[in-house]
């Protein structure tokens, strides 16, 4: 595919008074915004006749008539033009990398990089796609993920002038203050549904010829909760950063209200990249309360190393451990956990994440004769899908089994537990930050004890507001 860029553009560097800010962090009186060098517009023109662009004629024209206006700087109607049609030809190489162009000379980023992303997955060898991809990256204040994206492209042996331009890019990137700025991001947030069992217990009216309590038995409920919390980065260089976040939140379950739940967490900790390595860690804790009376704490340590093993593929191995104790009446239940998981990662040109996870873990009574130790394994699967530039797709699985250690009721127990979440997400609803969030949940517990068997279906959705 060409290098060519069918625009009219300005000078190749212009002072930085009189040119929008480079990559939001990165300008200062040293840098200067730069431009991409004017080249001839029948490139392009010729990609678009050429039988490989596989295009009909309607197409044809309008990419066209896009290519025109953006040659005379003409690239709000030219967007407007390519978005409103983007559900018909989207995927199509040629109108994404133009539907890209014109986003980014709009200042919409975050769609030039959505169709950028999609050209690239369909003809990954577009040059002149990955090379705005970079200015898009660049612009939005993502250098490192831009910078690799330039030599790349550098290292096809482009025209003189491209390169000349590349490398003042790099220069740029290389030049970029070490320390960027940290960010703070609060957050309050609205959630509704039903849960079909609220206190996650037996369907089982009786057990060993009792009769249960009410409190016992399965009870399905409506819920409503609130909350509110902030996550701050404070960046050290491109490479290490601190973060710091903290959550509270209250849910209401008419129902069942004797499991109104109220939740305080928090976590500090830092993350850091150095080559094809990568790792993170923080101490973190929570406490909380069911009906208003003290129920439970965590306080524990996380910590993860990876290896980004190829552009797409990643290795990472984690652990998490800490203390779980229960109020004095149910201290029976208090156990020191810890959980390892190996994880394998896989990253798609259009943002999408996909990773699968091995788990081994055991919770250490603390009480003498307590039988709630155990043993675990596992596997965990889950992806990240966005959906267009505004929406996200998220859904998990876990299978996790516990062998514990004690007798239950003078019986052995071995619980098989599976967990299933469905997230949809869609971001800028009605003003800038608000985002709505139908989610399912459900959890099926088998266990050898039938006191200890439920199922559980969640359904709800989530309204969050995030100021940053």
């Amino acid at each position: 595919m060409p290098y060519s860029r069918p625009l009219v553009i300005q000078e190749l560097l212009m002072p930085v008074k009189t040119s929008r800010a480079v990559a939001g962090g990165l300008a200062c009186t040293a840098l200067l915004a730069i431009s991409l060098v004017p080249v001839a517009a029948h490139a392009q023109r010729a990609a678009l006749e050429s039988p490989a662009a596989d295009v009909d004629a309607e197409l044809r024209t309008l990419l066209a008539d896009a290519e025109d206006l953006l040659a005379v700087d003409r690239a709000q109607p030219a967007y407007e033009r390519l978005v409103n049609v983007e559900h018909k030809h989207a995927g199509n190489p040629l109108f994404d990398y133009l539907l890209g162009v014109a986003a980014l000379d709009t200042g919409r980023h975050g769609i030039a990089v959505f169709s950028l992303q999609r050209a690239l997955s369909v003809e990954p060898g577009f040059s002149g796609a990955r090379l705005e991809l970079a200015r898009a990256y660049f612009e939005s204040g993502y250098p490192e993920r831009a910078r690799p994206l330039f030599a790349q492209t550098l290292d096809e042996n482009p025209p003189i002038a491209l390169r000349d331009t590349i490398v003042r890019y790099l220069l740029a990137i290389d030049a970029a203050p070490a320390a960027p700025e940290s960010r703070l991001k609060v957050y309050a947030e609205l959630t509704a549904g039903h849960d079909s069992n609220a206190n996650g217990s037996t369907a089982r009216e009786r057990f060993l010829g009792y009769e249960l309590s009410r409190n016992n038995v399965k009870q399905g409920s409506v819920f409503a909760g609130i909350g509110a919390g902030f996550d701050w980065l404070r960046p050290v260089s491109e490479r290490f950063s601190w973060h710091v976040s903290g959550h509270a939140g209250h849910r209401q379950n008419p129902d069942a209200d004797f499991v109104d739940a109220t939740v305080t967490m928090g976590d500090a900790g830092f993350q850091w990249r150095h080559g094809q390595l990568f790792g993170r860690a923080s101490v973190g804790a929570y406490y909380g309360s069911r009906d208003g009376d003290s129920n439970e704490s965590f306080t524990g340590i996380e910590a993860m190393l990876g290896r980004q093993l190829t552009d797409d593929w990643d290795l990472s191995v984690s652990v998490h451990g800490g203390a779980q104790r229960y109020d004095d009446a149910i201290d029976i239940l208090d156990v020191d956990q810890i959980l390892y998981a190996l994880t394998v990662a896989r990253r798609f040109a259009n943002g999408a994440r996909l990773s699968l996870a091995l788990l081994r873990g055991a919770d250490e009574e603390r009480e003498a004769g307590s039988p709630y130790g155990n043993r675990q394994s596992g596997a965990r699967a889950s992806v990240a899908l966005p959906i267009g530039p505004a929406a996200r797709f998220a859904a998990s699985i876990r299978s996790l089994s516990r062998d514990y250690d004690g007798l239950f009721f003078g019986a052995a127990r071995e619980d098989q537990q599976l967990t299933a979440n469905l997230e949809l997400e869609f971001r800028d609803v009605w003003l800038n930050g608000l985002s709505v969030s139908p989610r399912v949940r459900f959890i099926d517990n088998r266990s050898d004890v039938l006191l200890y068997r439920y199922d559980r279906s969640e359904f709800g959705v989530g309204l969050k507001w995030t100021h940053q």
